[in-house]
């Protein structure tokens, strides 16, 4: 699978989901996607039904995702928030 992201965007769409999404038991919730961080302060995580995106330290990242096809509808849906 292509693994090119824009980390910067994610982060920005993560702290859109924090700033507008609903609380609820795991993060926040905000157009489908469920944003939480670690408690080392340092690790975000986001996922829809179907992908899982983790961002480390550095900027480095996994994925998670059934197919290309899934994760590029799940990055483009974050991509989307963070222009918000």
């Amino acid at each position: 699978m292509d693994q090119h992201i824009d980390i910067q965007k994610c982060l920005l769409a993560f702290a859109q989901i924090l700033e507008k999404g609903e609380r609820v038991s795991d993060g926040y919730l905000l157009e489908g996607i469920t944003a939480s961080s670690m408690d080392d302060g340092y690790t975000v995580r986001m996922g829809s039904r179907d992908c899982q995106l983790t961002i480390y330290f550095h900027n480095k990242f996994g994925i998670e995702s059934p197919s290309q096809k899934s994760m590029d509808s799940f990055i483009k849906q974050l991509y989307r928030i963070a222009e918000q």
